[in-house]
């Protein structure tokens, strides 16, 4: 994280003399007491943008389970983009960041309460740009996720910053949607202005998407700390964009704070170009169809993908096997086939699912799956596995043997690779593999080395009491 003792010290001196300064926070409280899944808000900072200052894109469920708040700020280490989440209301367990883009560091935060804060200076943001910010929600073992993505109108190209592990289950974006804009230092005297548009919920009760097009304008008052500006506002709607604008000349020449102010828009869902593969490519190893792919940066990012395996060319009639995971930041996956019959050739359909629920761009192939005495060797002796069933822990005795380097894979019955771990026994010895976080069930464990598999054996996974 990029930090500056010398400027935090500069501010601890310097705030008694700027205490009355701060330019006034004010704020856009969108109409929309819903719950929805996904939340949208394009933002553009208006030149000259002044040090110390947070333009909020979005913002809910305040005091709430999930509360948190996106967006960018000009400071002092540089322009970045935000993400934080307020620790859980109804939980002791902490907040995760489970994938972070790069150049994404994350921290707990404290102050106006405590959690989990995210921020990115590597990307960067400008003036005169619009920039969307995107947040949605789902369920994953027994929790809720969390993703953020920006897109950089400009570059039209997608980013996903970060995706939290928040620990309670069926969290929304449950009260109405708020941006602000804050001066959080106190040099009101430069005026900071940001537009918004094309702000969107989509409710969860019809699945349709709701344009955020009216807004209830607030300036914070009273506020000591801006008292010398705390007139120096503004707020409206122009040139098809909300508007709003605080310190240095800014006055209530256009709304006063408690104005409702209404935006046109003519679109029935967010204007974003749908989720496009770029490359997918697919081999065997053994007997698991082992599948990579990229996807184009301008169309909508990722959000799940599906394979999908049949016996005919003309992919036809139920699926032999079907394997499907929510996992935005996966370009890789692994499909166990071994449970089909062998010397056959199958065929296969990838599909990926985009953030915005658009149909799924596919791609489409075909695997030869050889007889099962040439697709398994002889397993070596000597091998034990213990506990089975296994709670968190799963020990291997491996042989005696020359081989340095194991390769282990846990595959769920659907067939998805849940675990992968490289272990190296150096001879004789008792390796531990992790089943801790599995879904209580029936896996199947592999482990290979030298092209060749070595074991195969199913593996219970219960309850730890």
């Amino acid at each position: 994280m990029k930090k500056t003792l010398l400027l935090l010290l500069g501010l601890i001196l310097l705030l008694p003399l700027g205490a009355q300064n701060r330019a006034p926070s004010c704020w856009l409280h969108y109409q929309d007491n819903y719950p929805g899944d996904i939340v949208v808000n394009t933002l553009q900072v208006v030149a000259p943008s002044p040090t110390y200052t947070y333009y909020c894109a979005l913002q809910w469920n305040a005091g709430a389970d999930g509360g948190g708040y996106c967006g960018m700020q000009e400071h002092p280490d540089g322009r970045n983009f935000i993400y934080s989440i307020w620790d859980p209301v109804s939980s002791n367990e902490a907040i995760r960041a489970v994938y972070t883009g790069e150049g994404t560091e994350t921290e707990n935060f404290g102050g106006e309460g405590t959690g989990l804060k995210s921020w990115n200076f590597t990307l960067g943001w400008e003036t005169g740009q619009w920039y969307s910010f995107v947040s949605r929600t789902w369920n994953k073992a027994g929790h809720t996720r969390f993703g953020f993505w920006i897109f950089d109108h400009g570059r039209s190209r997608w980013h996903h910053l970060v995706t939290m592990d928040f620990p309670v289950a069926d969290i929304l974006f449950g009260s109405s949607t708020g941006s602000f804009i804050e001066d959080w230092y106190g040099n009101g005297s430069e005026m900071r202005q940001v537009y918004q548009k094309e702000a969107w919920k989509r409710s969860v009760s019809n699945g349709a998407w709701q344009p955020l097009t009216m807004a209830y304008f607030r300036r914070v008052s009273p506020d000591d700390g801006a008292a010398n500006y705390i007139d120096n506002y503004d707020g409206g709607v122009a040139d098809g964009h909300f508007f709003m604008k605080s310190g240095g000349t800014a006055t209530p020449v256009t709304n006063e704070s408690g104005a409702t102010l209404t935006l046109s828009n003519g679109n029935t869902h967010p204007p974003f170009a749908a989720g496009r593969l770029d490359t997918v490519t697919a081999a065997m190893d053994g007997d698991t169809l082992r599948l990579t792919w990229q996807t184009d940066s301008a169309g909508a990012p990722q959000f799940a993908w599906r394979v999908r395996v049949y016996d005919n060319a003309e992919m036809s009639g139920t699926p032999l096997l079907e394997v499907r995971d929510t996992l935005p930041h996966a370009r890789a996956a692994a499909v166990f086939a071994g449970s089909l019959p062998g010397d056959a050739v199958y065929y296969y359909k990838f599909s990926l699912y985009d953030l915005f629920d658009n149909p799924p761009d596919s791609r489409s192939g075909s695997f030869t799956l050889g007889s099962p005495a040439a697709r398994r060797e002889e397993q070596a002796d000597g091998w034990r596995i213990y506990p089975n069933p296994a709670t968190s822990q799963l020990h291997l005795i491996v042989p005696a043997t020359p081989v340095q380097t194991y390769t282990c894979h846990l595959f769920d019955l659907a067939g998805r690779q849940v675990r992968e771990q490289v272990i190296r026994p150096g001879g004789t010895g008792t390796v531990t593999l992790s089943t801790a976080g599995l879904a209580p069930g029936t896996y199947l464990l592999r482990v290979r080395s030298e092209g060749r598999e070595v074991l195969q054996e199913k593996v219970v996974v219960s309850f730890e009491f």
